[in-house]
């Protein structure tokens, strides 16, 4: 006898929830039990990726392994996403996230900065940062260009700020005449002049981020300009 339609989604709905079920009560293995993915390991997927100090970061970038692995060019320069037979020509989107929020490779052909075991971003190594921004500026270059995987793009637009906040990277900052009257009660002073070049204000040129800044209300005792504290937190619960 032929199924209904009806018996037929019950019977959709039944295997989807019983594949829900066993999929959140898998037990994840242990790092012991997958291994590592150090760098001679080629297919990674399922494996943790191992942890690093920063020091030890520093000391790999100027080791002889590092220099023959990368030839003196950035670590995008030789990556290549892989497209299987078939597809479009065209570069694929970028991945969310090489490693789940376990630690663990979820591919195996990672993203440049995910598939090297010392690679990470962090402030106290701008070489690797610097590695990621466009020539003669201090912003990074685009993220299909680069190769990342999301989740590390967001990182190194994080580090990038912190990096420059704690001054491991130099950057520019545009000249300006702010009106010290509105933060300070007692300034008197009246602003400096306009900057113009050849009969053009910088202020046409640059014009001020439309944020409003509270009259005599200075940010202390908070961390609001250190959102990347809380970032690991979030990351993993989108996982």
């Amino acid at each position: 006898m032929l199924a209904t339609g009806g018996t037929i989604a019950r019977r959709l709905i039944h295997s989807s929830c019983r594949l829900a079920c066993e999929g959140k009560t898998k037990e994840v293995p242990t790092p012991e039990e997958a291994g590592y993915a150090f760098n001679h390991v080629e297919r990674k997927k399922g494996m943790y990726k191992p942890q690093h100090s920063i020091a030890e970061q520093v000391s790999y970038m100027k080791s002889r392994a590092y220099a023959e692995a990368y030839k003196g060019l950035p670590i995008y320069r030789w990556y290549k996403r892989n497209i299987k037979v078939g597809q479009s020509k065209l570069q694929p989107p970028p991945r969310l996230f090489c490693i789940d929020k376990h630690g663990r490779f979820n591919l195996n052909h990672a993203c440049p900065v995910c598939r090297d075991e010392y690679l990470y971003f962090d402030y106290r190594n701008p070489s690797l940062i610097e590695q990621f921004l466009a020539d003669g500026t201090d912003q990074p270059i685009d993220i299909l260009k680069s190769g990342l995987c999301r989740e590390q793009y967001t990182l190194l637009r994080a580090q990038l700020l912190k990096a420059k906040e704690h001054g491991t990277i130099p950057f520019g900052v545009e000249f300006r005449n702010f009106d010290y009257r509105q933060w300070y009660k007692s300034w008197t002073e009246e602003p400096g002049k306009p900057v113009e070049r050849a009969g053009v204000r910088l202020q046409d040129i640059h014009p001020d981020p439309l944020v409003h800044f509270p009259t005599f209300k200075n940010d202390k005792n908070n961390d609001w300009d250190q959102w990347w504290i809380r970032h690991d937190k979030f990351a993993k619960k989108a996982k």
